[in-house]
């Protein structure tokens, strides 16, 4: 990775909703963003956040560098996105900390701030700004918990970036479009985050202004626009008013009405950005900037325009939970600030459509499953072999008291065992193993079959079943060796395996076919017959002309077959104890 010089002086990103003089491009058709999501890795996704986190300083120091996100790659990888002002811009590396990086060229972004025209109550989405401004947008009707009603939009649109009056008008068209009488007054400025303009860190960029109801609606235009956002912020399953998981942001569908560009749809492309935003130009150079954090990025570059400032950022579907407050943007992205943190700012919300009331209480249901009852397919006569049964429960009540499981044979009409579970919480689930004996047990297929006493409200579910076919040990075979040995070929070596197969009582056993596994893809051979070479019960497999890189294969033996005769793994052993009789590893001489 090139080095990155601390002494370059910070790129800067101009602010959306600096004028809209500065914005020439307007459209008033609906823009149509991405519909599907992708799929999130979130092993990934967390180190590109952590990546992004310490390496965004040093980035930003580099000229023409305006800014840093966490997004996605074509592929659906996560990545360090790097903004940039044109493709001139060099030594950014390719990779921080194992974690792709993506540049991304964005111009500089400048502030934006028509439905322009007066009207009463004012829809969300319509022109509005402080007497001293062009025009932004209004973004959102608010609520405190007293039930006063505010104007939500940026600083720079209701309190001039600062350097507003609390009490100074809010005026409804914005100056720029037409808005400079009394009677255009719409509220008054009660409140708005100071923006540092001194190098420290800004999270969003906000005010509110007092209204009433008769002067602001909660709505965007029936006509044109997506209608009412609902209250409740996307992502906030458990009402406290934050977003719960900010990652699950990245990827979703949003859309928003404003002054400028109307109804827009696009998708956030990156997450925890942090910009430099500028404030005032002059002569196409920033005079005034603020460093912003966690900031969220939003494509396409058509979703916002000059004039867009204070827009209500909301999912792009039927429900319109509040996501985010557009604030500043270039002709290719648009930069907005998260909701859940403005609205805990001023102790507000959003003034919408109610959620949907909780859905009612599930029926009760006691329910406990045999859910899986697992055994070997096949057993030699005389083996002691273990039984495992699953215990779920499955209902949505708690079952405290105790109850018994019981294995049986159902095939001998015998009783396996009885295990007691103590009791399981709704959902738990508990393994119970069983020890069978197949001494005393008749030859063939046994259906084995595990049931609980606890009576409850299924009992199609109370018990399960597993087919195990006991063989006699006279027909059983096994591997009763392997050897593996390794040989040098020049710049090669060779692994070379030789396979005994015995049958019940351990003799050496011709005519078995091997098939075997080899650890490592190449020209080997993986099927061999006992005795084909001349071998007493044995027969090889050998893999040549392994790398020097290769430090070691392992050979697994996958079946053996022979007419007549049944293998059993369990039985598979090694005398001189270089394996466990199934696989075996040969090292690089």
């Amino acid at each position: 990775m090139p080095s990155l010089r601390t002494s370059q002086r910070a790129a800067i990103l101009a602010v959306l909703g600096l004028g809209a003089t500065l914005w020439t491009g307007c459209s008033d058709h609906s823009i149509t963003g991405p519909s599907a999501r992708p799929q999130l890795n979130l092993q990934d996704l967390r180190a590109a956040l952590a990546a992004q986190r310490r390496y965004t300083g040093d980035l930003m120091r580099l000229p023409g560098v305006v800014g840093t996100a966490v997004g996605l790659l074509p592929s659906g990888e996560a990545a360090v996105k790097v903004l940039v002002v044109d493709a001139n811009v060099h030594g950014l590396p390719n990779m921080l900390d194992g974690v792709p990086v993506a540049t991304q060229v964005t111009g500089m972004l400048m502030a934006f701030s028509d439905p322009t025209k007066r009207q009463r109550p004012a829809p969300m989405g319509f022109s509005v700004g402080h007497p001293a401004i062009t025009a932004g947008s209004i973004g959102a009707r608010v609520v405190d918990p007293s039930g006063n009603v505010y104007v939500l939009s940026n600083n720079h649109v209701l309190a001039n970036s600062n350097d507003a009056t609390i009490g100074d008008a809010a005026l409804q068209p914005g100056p720029f479009d037409g808005g400079t009488n009394p009677a255009d007054r719409i509220g008054t400025l009660f409140a708005f985050k100071p923006i540092d303009f001194s190098g420290g860190n800004n999270t969003f960029d906000a005010a509110i202004a007092l209204s009433n109801r008769d002067s602001l609606d909660n709505a965007t235009p029936a006509d044109d626009g997506y209608g009412m956002p609902n209250s409740a912020i996307y992502g906030d399953a458990d009402g406290d008013g934050v977003f719960d998981n900010e990652a699950a942001l990245l990827g979703l569908n949003v859309k928003k009405y404003g002054r400028t560009t109307k109804l827009t749809h696009g998708q956030i492309t990156g997450i925890s950005a942090t910009v430099d935003v500028c404030y005032e130009v002059f002569i196409f150079i920033c005079v005034k900037s603020a460093h912003y954090v966690d900031q969220l990025i939003i494509e396409p570059g058509g979703f916002s325009g000059g004039g867009d400032s204070g827009s209500l950022i909301v999912t792009d579907d039927a429900t319109a939970n509040p996501v985010a407050l557009l604030f500043a943007g270039s002709s290719s992205q648009t930069i907005a600030n998260r909701i859940d943190l403005v609205l805990n700012y001023f102790g507000v919300r959003v003034d919408g459509a109610a959620p949907p009331p909780p859905p009612p209480p599930p029926t009760p249901v006691t329910d406990i499953a045999i859910t899986s009852v697992a055994a070997p397919g096949a057993v030699t006569q005389g083996a002691t072999v273990n039984v495992n049964v699953v215990v779920k429960n499955v209902g949505n009540q708690d079952v405290p008291d105790a109850f018994d499981v019981t294995l049986q044979d159902a095939t001998d009409g015998g009783t396996i065992g009885t295990q007691t579970v103590s009791g399981l919480v709704a959902g738990a689930s508990t393994t119970l193993t069983y020890s069978w004996s197949t001494g005393a047990s008749s030859l063939g297929a046994h259906t084995l079959t595990a049931s609980h006493n606890r009576r409850d409200d299924n009992a199609a579910n109370d018990q399960a079943s597993a087919t195990v076919t006991v063989n006699s040990a006279s027909i059983v075979i096994h591997i009763g060796d392997l050897d593996g040995t390794a040989s040098r070929n020049g710049g090669t070596w060779s692994a070379r395996v030789e396979i005994t197969v015995h049958d019940a009582d351990h003799n050496p056993l011709n005519g078995a076919t091997v098939v075997g596994h080899w650890s490592i893809i190449g020209l080997n051979s993986d099927t061999c017959t006992t005795g084909e070479l001349g071998g007493n019960g044995t027969c090889v497999m050998l893999f040549p002309s392994l790398k020097r890189s290769v430090t070691a294969v392992n050979l697994t033996v996958v079946s053996v077959t022979m007419a007549g005769r049944t293998y059993d793994r369990t039985l598979n052993h090694d005398p001189d104890g270089d394996s466990n009789g199934t696989t075996i590893k040969v090292i690089r001489p």
